[in-house]
């Protein structure tokens, strides 16, 4: 089995940080620092930096530092746009591309990552992987890609928000419809669900960032 590249390996860990909130905007991190912990040099570090400054997750700084870079209200709304014009194109597609097992397959997903969730950290989680798997039974990786990182932008939103309660019936009864209209093959209907949900998601997340009071409104 192939050993993924020092960068490579550091980029998705340091990544995974900030998506989960463990490095928090405006912290800072020290390249010196970051590649004792990692056991590499300071090359491998900076090229992974660089990679997450594209990501707009940090900002580069000058003498080897870099900061996390702020969530701010412009941001969790340029995040909800893009779902909204992706969304359903990936919708269209997955119901164009899925098999009978891949509908199957959903919704052991959606009835599986439902069961037990009880706030808005464990619900994104559950529609993460659902949105994810739909976009990848597109057959558009660049659409996927899209999406997957739209989605940790949101997990982002709301792990730095803090636990906030939520029932998952309506999600799940979203998903459920959007199911139906898979197995009957109905792209544009499928669509047009898809729409309806990141809709009322919109809502939702608009409402928890706002009520937080942890992001700025200018960007």
């Amino acid at each position: 089995m192939s050993v993924a590249p020092a960068s490579e390996r550091i980029y998705r860990e340091l990544r995974r940080r900030i998506i989960f909130a463990e490095l928090k905007p405006a912290e800072e991190i020290d390249v010196t620092e970051a590649a004792a912990e990692f056991g590499t040099s300071r090359t491998p570090v900076r090229d992974a930096l660089h990679r997450l400054d594209h990501d707009g997750l940090v900002r580069i700084r000058p003498r080897a530092l870099c900061q996390v870079s702020p969530v701010t209200l412009k941001t969790v709304v340029d995040v909800l746009d893009v779902r909204e014009a992706t969304g359903p194109m990936a919708t269209r597609l997955a119901v164009n591309h899925a098999t009978a097992d891949d509908v199957d397959a959903l919704e052991a997903i959606a009835e599986n990552g439902y069961a037990g969730a009880e706030d808005v950290r464990s619900i994104l989680s559950a529609s993460h992987l659902f949105h994810c798997r739909v976009a990848k039974l597109s057959g558009n990786r660049r659409l996927h890609d899209i999406t997957e990182m739209a989605l940790e932008d949101l997990e982002r939103v709301f792990r730095l928000c803090g636990r906030q309660p939520l029932e998952p019936e309506q999600p799940l009864a979203d998903h459920r419809a959007l199911l139906q209209v898979f197995r009957a093959g109905d792209a544009e209907e499928a669509a047009r669900l898809e729409l309806d949900h990141i809709r009322r998601g919109r809502e939702v997340v608009m409402k928890v960032a706002i009520d937080s009071g942890f992001f700025f409104r200018e960007g």
